[in-house]
This record gives structure tokens, sequence and C-alpha cells, in this order.
């Protein structure tokens, strides 16, 4: 993601109907700061064709759907617009959810995709697993995940780094990260700060049965190690220009010290990676950073690292699925 200011912004809107769209109000509040074109973007699943349904009628039903669906949008862009604001609509019949999304952006190539996030939790991560984790798995566009629809004027940005790598991070991300934020700030203005949580690495020793056990490292190693990372940390911010006052270096656990930093410096947009992991180079979202978004009140906003490709397929298997059936009527 360069400085380059953003040109398109995609909002999805899960529900047109619903009275509170959050991330259709603040994406229409970033493409009025940037210049930016914004699209609206619903996809759905239901209603369906059923098998026993001739193809005729089912094609009824979801084309009565569109037109609702599309109808409602431009109510909506109407509303956000104001006449000043370039906004289109697009309604698509597509699933899953989050596959839809992907391929309309392959199709569009938008600068940022802003959906709205809810708090997770361990049952409500369950419910929307083919929304928000699937969508961060798999989109290559940047994601701005909303929790609020205010556009702050001079929003506080984190971006949360690991010049270690410890977590699996490829060494170019953290760069690919503060670029990003950069970026932000020269749209929005505000201020960009970074954050790295660190844990001093345990040494092994022997255990009564001969078992390796793990132990601290001595007092010397551990600041000898904590100084190397200082300085990691200082180097990566002086290559994005960010002042040692708005950089943050904690010993603990990234899941509970960027929740901490966030909440203590209000922050409104916390910059994260998502980083890949499997054997299939499939993008994930680690544990660490599962419960880092899951804790954070504040908005958050997902990279990806340089190269990514996306798993979704750019067509829908229900196209094939269709054809087969009529093929078999």
């Amino acid at each position: 993601m360069s400085s380059v200011r953003w040109k398109s912004i995609v909002a999805v809107v899960t529900n047109p109907f619903a009275q509170e769209q959050l991330a259709a109000v603040k994406a229409a509040a970033l493409a009025a700061r940037c210049g930016a074109r914004l699209t609206l973007f619903n996809a759905f699943m239901i209603p369906q064709p059923t098998p026993d349904a001739p193809m005729d009628s089912a094609g009824e039903i979801i084309a009565g759907a569109i037109r609702d669906r599309r109808k409602q949008l431009q109510r909506l862009a109407k509303r956000l617009g104001r006449g000043e604001l370039r906004i289109r609509v697009a309604v698509k019949w597509d699933f899953p959810a989050h596959e839809a999304i992907v391929r309309h952006v392959l199709e569009t190539k938008p600068d940022v995709v802003v959906a709205e996030s809810h708090r997770h939790g361990r049952i409500a991560r369950w419910i929307l697993a083919n929304t928000d984790w699937e969508l961060i798995r798999s989109c290559p566009a940047p994601i701005w995940f909303v929790r609020s629809a205010q556009l702050p004027r001079r929003p506080r940005v984190l971006v949360g780094v690991d010049p270690q790598h410890t977590h699996a991070k490829p060494a170019r991300l953290d760069d690919r990260l503060l670029a990003a934020a950069n970026a932000l700030q020269q749209q929005l203005g505000g201020q960009v700060s970074l954050a790295h949580a660190y844990e001093p690495p345990l040494s092994a020793g022997p255990g009564m049965l001969m078992e390796p056990i793990r132990l601290p490292l001595p007092a010397k190693r551990s600041r000898e190690f904590a100084a190397h990372v200082a300085d990691a940390v200082r180097k990566l911010a002086d290559r994005h220009g960010i002042e040692p006052a708005h950089c943050m270096l904690q010993q603990g656990a990234a899941s509970e010290v960027l929740p901490r930093i966030a909440q203590s410096r209000k922050i409104d947009v916390l910059v994260m990676g998502a980083v890949s992991r499997s054997l299939l180079a499939r993008p994930v979202i680690g544990s660490t950073a599962e419960r880092v978004i899951d804790r954070v009140a504040c908005d958050v906003f997902i990279i990806k690292p340089a190269g990514f490709k996306t798993p979704v397929q750019r067509k829908a298997a229900r196209a094939s699925v269709s054809r087969s059936r009529r093929r078999a009527a």
C-alpha cells in the first residue's frame, strides 16, 4: 500500500434494510475526506433456488430480491451522498458472503474495504466464522473493520509491529504496515504511533527426571535481549519517521499489551498484519492477533503481506451448479 491517495472504497452492507449502517456511514466519511468514489456492496444467499423449484420461478425470486436490495442501497446512497459524493451500489446473489466480497474486490480492485465488525468472543467468533475471520484470511485488499460510525477529525493510529518476527511475520510486513499507516495519516491527518510487545526467551535445563524444563534467562542476558529489541524498534521507527515519544515497547503478551496501550492512548484505529503460517501459505490471523482484535474497542485495519494471493476463485461455484441443474432439467 503506497502513499497514493485512495481512489476507490467499498463498504460492505450486510443488511441493506437495517437502521444502523456503521460501515457505510464511516466509509462515506472516509470517501469525503479522501475524495474517493464509494461503492455500497451487498451480497446475499437467501432466497436461494431450491432443487425442486423451476428455474424460471427461482430466477424471478432472485431478480426481485436484487431489485429490492438495490433500491434500498440507492436510498442509503442518497442519504449519505447528499449530492456531494460519488456513490455506486452493487448487489450480488453469491455465497458464502466472504467469497462474494472477495470476488467483487478482484473485479473492481478498491484501495480499501470497509466492513462492520462485532464484539467477537468465543461464541460470536464461531457464528461469524464465514464473515469477519474468513474475510481477513482471504481479502486481498486492506480491510477497515469499524466499530463506530464516527470518523475523528485527527484519528489516533496505532501500528502493532513485530521487528523480531516472533509471530512468523514476513520480514517486510512491519514496513508495509507503517507505510499504510503513514498513507492513512497523509489523507486523514492525525498521529501515528507504534507498539511492540515482547517476552524474553527462556532457556532450557534438565529436570528431576532429566526432562527439559524452561527457565528464565539470567538478568544480564535479559537486559541484552531487551536492548536488542529496543534497537530493532528504534531502527524501524526511524525508517518511517516515527518519533521516540510515539514508540511504545512493553514486556508482556501482545494480546494484553496492545489492547492496554490502545485503551490508555485512546486509539481510534489499530493497524495489524495478516500473516501466513500454513503449509499451503494460506493467510491466517494467529491466536495472538485474534485475542487482540477481540479485546480492543477501536477500529482495526488489516494489511496483507506483499504478494498475497487469495484462495477465493474469481468465478462463483454456484454458476456451474446452476448450469448443471439446467442441463439435468
